[in-house]
C-alpha cells in the first residue's frame, strides 16, 4: 500500500466517520431530550460494560485479520487470504455467542454492582449486539486487508441512521413508563441497528464473491499451505495484545461507573443528581470531544496495513515517510480542534442541548473545557498505537496506555471525593492518562522507527494557526452574539475558525501541495490552490 493509497483510505474512512459522528450527535441530542439527563445516565451505565465485551470480542481480530489479509495478498496469494477470513468468521461468531450468553444472564447482577438496579433493563436489551458486531468486524477486517475501506464506511453510516430512526422511535414510545424504559428502548435500536449493518456487509460480500472466487482460481496453489491451526494461532498471537490494549479505556469506563456516582454520593450527592452528573459527563460532554477522533481513527485504521507492508518489506524510508505523515496530519488535526473546542465550550454545549436547564449546560461545558485539552492526547494515542502495531510492538502501546489507565483509576476516585471539584475530577483524570500514553508512545515510536520530529512543521505551525484561529473564534463569537444569537452565532464562528485555521496553514507553509496530492480529488484542489496563490507551486 503505497503512502497515497493509505491516506485516500483514511479519507473514505474519516469522510463516513464524520457522517457517523453527525448522525450520532443527531441521536444523542434529541435522545436526552426525550429521556432526559436521568435517562442518558442509564442508558450511559450500560455502555461501558457493552463496550468493553464488545472490545474483547471485536478489537483485536479486525486488526489481525486486516494484516493478515494484507499480507497474503501482497504475496498474490488470494485462496489463503479467503481462508483466513473464513476461519476468522468462525472464530467470531463463538466469540459472539458466549460473551453475549454470559453478559445476558449476569445482566441483573451488573446492574446492582453499578449501584442502579433500573441499568438492568437496558443492559438486557445491548446484550444480542454482541453477536452481530462479532461477525460484522470479520467481514470489515477482510475487505480492509484487501485495501477496501468502502463496506466498512458504509455499514458504518447504516449503523448510526438505524439507531438514529430506531433508538428515538423506540425511546419515544417507552418514555411514558419511565426513563429506564426509555434508555432501554433506546439501546434496542442500537442493538437493530447492529443487525441491519450486518445483512448489508454480507450482501456487498455476496456481490463481491464471483471477483474474489476469481482471484482465488488465478492464485498459484502455493508448495506450502498453512494449516488451520496455525492461521488461528497467528491471529490470535496478534489480537490478544491489540485486544487487551483496546479493552483499556473500556475497563476504565466500567470503573468510572462504578467509581463516580458511588463517590459522588458518599459526597453527599444524592442518588438521582450523581447519575444525572454522570449522565452529562458521559452523554453531554464525553462524545463530543471523540468527534475528532473520528478522523484520526480512520488514519489509525489505514496506517496499520501500510506501516505493515513497508516494515514487511524493509522498506526503512517508505516506512518513515508514512510515519511521519501520520504524526503530522494527527497534530494538524487535533491542535485546532482542543482550541476550538476550549474557547466555546458553553455556547456549544448550549447549541446542542437545548432542553436541558442552565445549570446543566454550565456543568457540560466545565467538563468539555478541562476534556478538550486531552482531544491531542487522544488523537496521538490512535496514531501511535497504528504505528507501533504496523512496526510489530504491538504490546508496547498496551503497557503505555494501562499506565495512563491506573493513573485516571487513582486520579478518578481521589479527585471525585473532592466536594470542590466533584464530577470534574474524573475528566481532570481523563486528559492525563491521555497525556501519560501518548507522551510515552511518542517516545516509543521516534525509538523503533528512527524517524525525526521537526519541531516547526509538527508543533509550532498547527500552535500558531490554532492560536490565531482561537483569538478570531472567541472575538467573532462575542462580536455577533448580541446580533444572531447563540445558535447562529456558534455555527458562524466555528465556520470562520475552519476557514482561518486552513488559510494560516497554507500560508504558514504547514501543509505542502503533495498533502493534497494524497487525498481524493487532491491534483485539482491543489491545482486550484496554487491559480489562487495560496499554495507554493
Amino acid at each position: 500500500m503505497s503512502k497515497k493509497s493509505f491516506v485516500k483510505g483514511a479519507a473514505v474512512l474519516a469522510v463516513a466517520g464524520i457522517i457517523a459522528k453527525l448522525f450520532g450527535a443527531l441521536f444523542r441530542i434529541p435522545l436526552i431530550n426525550i429521556i432526559g439527563t436521568e435517562g442518558i445516565g442509564l442508558y450511559q451505565l450500560a455502555y461501558p460494560i457493552y463496550s468493553f465485551l464488545l472490545i474483547v470480542s471485536t478489537a483485536g481480530i479486525p486488526t489481525a485479520i486486516s494484516k493478515l489479509v494484507a499480507e497474503k495478498i501482497a504475496l498474490k496469494n488470494h485462496r489463503e487470504a479467503h481462508r483466513v477470513f473464513v476461519i476468522s468468521v468462525k472464530l467470531m461468531l463463538a466469540i459472539g455467542i458466549t460473551i453475549f450468553i454470559i453478559f445476558s444472564v449476569g445482566s441483573r447482577m451488573v446492574a446492582r454492582i453499578l449501584g442502579s438496579e433500573r441499568a438492568f433493563y437496558s443492559i438486557l436489551a445491548i446484550s444480542p449486539c454482541l453477536v452481530f458486531v462479532s461477525l460484522l468486524s470479520a467481514f470489515r477486517g477482510y475487505f480492509q486487508g484487501m485495501q477496501n475501506m468502502v463496506p466498512t464506511a458504509l455499514t458504518q453510516i447504516l449503523e448510526q441512521v438505524g439507531k438514529l430512526a430506531l433508538g428515538l422511535f423506540f425511546a419515544s414510545l417507552f418514555i411514558s413508563k419511565g426513563p429506564e424504559y426509555g434508555a432501554a428502548a433506546a439501546v434496542a435500536g442500537v442493538t437493530l441497528s447492529e443487525a441491519g449493518a450486518l445483512v448489508t456487509i454480507i450482501l456487498i460480500y455476496r456481490k463481491k464473491r464471483r471477483q474474489i472466487m476469481a482471484q482465488i482460481k488465478s492464485s498459484p496453489r502455493a508448495s506450502y499451505r498453512e494449516s488451520d491451526r496455525s492461521i488461528l494461532e497467528r491471529l490470535l498471537k496478534i489480537a490478544f495484545p491489540v485486544t487487551i490494549g483496546s479493552a483499556i479505556m473500556p475497563l476504565v469506563g466500567v470503573a468510572d461507573a462504578v467509581i463516580v456516582v458511588n463517590r459522588l454520593k458518599q459526597i453527599g450527592i444524592e442518588q438521582a443528581k450523581a447519575e444525572s452528573l454522570y449522565g452529562i459527563l458521559t452523554g453531554n460532554a464525553n462524545p463530543l470531544i471523540n468527534f475528532p477522533a473520528v478522523l484520526t481513527i480512520a488514519l489509525a485504521m489505514s496506517l496499520v496495513p501500510a506501516i505493515t507492508e513497508s516494515f514487511s518489506a524493509r522498506d526503512l524510508g517508505g516506512m518513515r515517510k508514512k510515519t511521519s505523515t501520520g504524526i503530522r496530519l494527527t497534530l494538524l488535526i487535533g491542535i485546532p480542534a482542543a482550541a476550538g473546542m476550549a474557547v466555546l465550550a458553553e455556547p456549544i454545549c448550549a447549541l446542542l442541548y437545548k432542553r436541558i436547564s442552565a445549570e446543566d449546560i454550565k456543568t457540560a461545558a466545565e467538563l468539555l473545557t478541562i476534556l478538550s485539552i486531552g482531544v491531542v492526547f487522544l488523537s496521538l494515542v490512535q496514531t501511535l498505537t497504528a504505528i507501533l502495531q504496523g512496526l510489530n510492538k504491538i504490546t508496547v502501546p498496551v503497557k503505555n496506555l494501562a499506565i495512563g489507565a491506573m493513573t485516571k483509576i487513582i486520579l478518578t476516585y481521589a479527585l471525585v471525593g473532592n466536594s470542590s471539584l466533584n464530577v470534574k475530577g474524573a475528566a481532570i483524570a481523563t486528559v492525563v492518562c491521555y497525556g501519560i500514553a501518548a507522551s510515552l508512545d511518542f517516545i516509543a515510536v521516534i525509538r523503533y522507527s528512527g524517524i525525526s520530529i521537526p519541531l516547526m512543521d509538527f508543533f509550532i505551525k498547527p500552535l500558531i494557526g490554532a492560536g490565531l484561529m482561537s483569538l478570531t473564534v472567541y472575538l467573532g463569537y462575542h462580536y455577533l452574539l448580541p446580533i444572531l444569537g447563540t445558535s447562529i452565532s456558534t455555527l458562524l464562528s466555528v465556520l470562520v475558525g475552519i476557514v482561518v485555521y486552513s488559510l494560516l496553514l497554507l500560508l504558514t507553509g504547514a501543509v505542502k501541495k503533495g498533502d493534497f496530492e494524497l487525498l481524493p480529488a487532491g491534483k485539482r484542489i491543489s491545482s486550484l490552490l496554487v491559480k489562487l496563490k495560496l499554495l507554493k507551486d
